[in-house]
């Protein structure tokens, strides 16, 4: 795709963008991050995260520390309100967590050390282009302007400014500000549920609840909603027993319009959250009330852990996807939650960012066209995210809003069968 190094703006310092900013560096690109939180760092995000395929494969490829991130579950268990074991997947997945993997992304953009990835990766290989992490910079317009796109954007500090670059990849999550520019119509929608989540510190779990978790992703089934929890790694990206988390996301129906709702979202000092509910803002009462209803509804483990956790916080499940992943000829490509958001059941939205840094790399060296990488990263979109829909409709909803839910996603898998049959 590119002769010559490219200038290349990416907006959002998060996975997408850090994972981009690796792979367009490490081909000799210039890349500046343009991140518009006040800080270098980004701390505490408190999400667990399943490695999918695209994400272990990404980190085989791009990290030079070649340390371990993650943690095995051999399986998948299902309790009832006993806290017995009544089913097993025999699935084996890896876990980890937000923080592990953003450190580890950040030592290997630019070299940051921290407690989670203490040795320096600093130090440019022949070929590598230049790598910036700019905080404290919120976009405020992209134009496309004789053949180079200027991206305009305002400064924590005060001011503004202004990038010119041949690449812009807009990387700013699911709220994203880029797409909402780009299509103006294109809404999120609220799935009629909301993720409590938390995690605890393994040592202060008692050991009859440990046993019953062991490392194993563990679901317990209610009427309506669910709960799950699996295991992460501790502070600092600890994989020591007893010093790793154990991380739960518990989901829980509210419809949009309810006062429930609103006041669920509404913070310590009175400002009503659209989207998530942050670490230390959750009021007293509402935890108090959650905790209660954990040890009425919960297997006792489960109740346990909802029971001890001291940094809740809350995130509204929404749906959305682009249309379109290129614009500008090309020049202004939308990645991971900024080109589609899928409810979490699937456990691949940092998957869809590493999918879409790995396609682009492909575009980069020549193999791939960025029409195919288009059309790539839109099928995984589409089938993802209905699939999460399918996921999230059984588990929250019953048989019926289930099934209606299904027959979309078959469709769409039949209807891309046809396409790969017809054009190849």
């Amino acid at each position: 795709m590119a002769e010559k190094p490219l200038n290349v703006a990416i907006v959002g310092g998060s996975l997408a963008g850090l994972m981009h900013g690796i792979v367009l560096k490490r081909l000799g690109h210039n890349v500046h991050i343009l991140n518009r939180n006040p800080t270098s760092l980004l701390h505490d995000q408190g999400a667990g995260i399943t490695a999918l395929d695209n994400v272990q494969e990404f980190f085989h490829s791009h990290d030079s520390s070649k340390q371990p991130y993650s943690i095995t579950s051999p399986n998948i268990q299902f309790l009832n309100r006993d806290a017995e074991v009544i089913k097993t997947w025999d699935i084996v997945l890896q876990t980890t967590s937000w923080n592990v993997l953003y450190y580890r992304l950040r030592a290997n953009f630019d070299g940051l050390q921290s407690e989670y990835c203490p040795e320096s990766l600093k130090g440019a290989a022949q070929g590598e282009g230049k790598a910036v992490y700019d905080p404290g910079k919120t976009v405020t317009d992209v134009k496309n302007i004789d053949e180079l796109l200027t991206v305009e954007f305002d400064d924590v500090n005060g001011g503004g400014g202004r990038l010119h670059t041949d690449l812009v990849i807009a990387a700013d999550g699911p709220g994203s500000k880029i797409r909402q520019m780009l299509q103006p119509d294109l809404r999120r929608n609220y799935a009629g549920y909301v993720a409590w989540r938390g995690t605890v510190l393994e040592q202060e779990i008692s050991e009859e609840s440990r046993k019953v978790f062991g490392d194993k992703i563990t679901y317990f089934q209610m009427n309506p909603g669910h709960i799950l929890l699996y295991t992460i790694p501790g502070n600092n990206g600890s994989l020591k027993p007893g010093e790793r988390l154990l991380n739960y996301v518990w989901y829980c129906n509210y419809s949009e319009d309810s006062l429930e709702l609103a006041d669920l979202m509404t913070d310590t000092e009175g400002h009503r959250h659209r989207n998530t509910l942050p670490m230390g803002k959750m009021r007293e009462e509402i935890w108090t009330q959650q905790k209660n209803h954990a040890t009425k509804a919960l297997p006792a483990p489960f109740a346990e852990l909802v029971t001890k956790t001291k940094q809740p916080f809350i995130q509204c499940i929404y749906d959305a996807a682009s249309s379109r992943a290129s614009f500008f000829d090309g020049k202004l490509l939308l990645v991971g939650d900024a080109l589609a958001t899928f409810r979490p059941h699937v456990a691949s939205s940092t998957n869809q960012a590493a999918l879409n840094a790995q396609l682009l790399e492909k575009v980069m060296k020549g193999d791939m066209t960025l029409q195919q990488w288009e059309d790539q990263c839109l099928q995984y979109a589409q089938i993802t995210g209905l699939r999460s829909v399918v996921w999230g409709n059984k588990n929250q909803f019953g048989f019926w809003t289930f099934l209606i839910s299904a027959m979309w996603y078959g469709q769409a898998l039949a209807m891309q069968w046809l396409r790969k049959r017809w054009y190849g």
